[in-house]
């Protein structure tokens, strides 16, 4: 697995400003070009610079799957504009913004938090075509910045329970590991970029740390 470390503009919390998935990512208007190439190739991976809501905290507010993504309402018009023009194709969510922060998915399925309303995950089920499971991670409704996930393993937050890491790995189909990134940074969404082809994490994460992520995510047998 191809696991890279950076910090945006400083801040190692690269999970926060950036949402990606195995084809795209949406990276914020401030990143530099070395940084923005690092994040491209070692995820194998075009981007696009925007905003939502004219703010950067683009992983907060933004999950995707292929070039579908999920973004909240508050988004501008213009911004809704320029990623259609870019070929990305939108889910406007209705009430919630933080949609980063409450959903985590790849190929075989995902988890979202309680906090959506079941009518509302019924739409963003159709509209990934992929099934979400309502669930509370180590007691947080931030599902989303609990876990991170790839069709080749996924990572967890450390206090994820065992019953919950078997359930996580029967909706994922692949294995996972609890782990921190960020010495210490419990909440993993807001630290790691994952997708099929490789990992970018924060600066800081120390190298036992970087181990475990790269084991989590390490290509593993696929369940069926």
């Amino acid at each position: 697995m191809n696991i890279k470390t950076i910090s945006l503009r400083g801040s190692p919390y690269v999970g926060i400003f950036c949402s990606v998935t195995d084809e795209i990512g949406l990276v914020p208007s401030f990143i530099e070009k070395k940084e923005q190439k690092k994040i491209e190739e070692t995820l194998s991976i075009e981007t696009i610079q925007t905003s939502l809501a004219d703010s950067s905290l683009l992983g907060v507010l933004a999950r995707g799957y292929g070039k579908k993504f999920a973004i909240p309402y508050t988004a501008s018009e213009d911004e809704i504009n320029a990623l259609q023009n870019a070929g990305i194709y939108l889910h406007v969510m209705d009430e919630i913004t933080a949609i980063g922060n409450l959903l985590a998915l790849q190929k075989h399925g995902g988890i979202i938090s309680p906090l959506i309303q079941p009518h509302e995950i019924k739409k963003v089920e159709a509209f990934f075509g992929i099934q979400l499971h309502a669930k509370l991670i180590a007691k947080s409704e931030l599902s989303g910045s609990c876990v991170v996930a790839s069709e080749k393993g996924f990572l967890a937050h450390p206090k994820t329970e065992p019953h919950e890491m078997e359930q996580l790995e029967a909706i994922f189909k692949v294995p996972g590991m609890t782990t921190t990134a960020n010495y210490g940074d419990a909440f993993i969404g807001n630290s790691v970029l994952v997708n099929k082809h490789g990992g970018v994490v924060g600066e800081r994460t120390s190298g036992p740390e970087l181990a475990r992520i790269d084991e989590g995510l390490h290509p593993g047998l696929l369940k069926h």
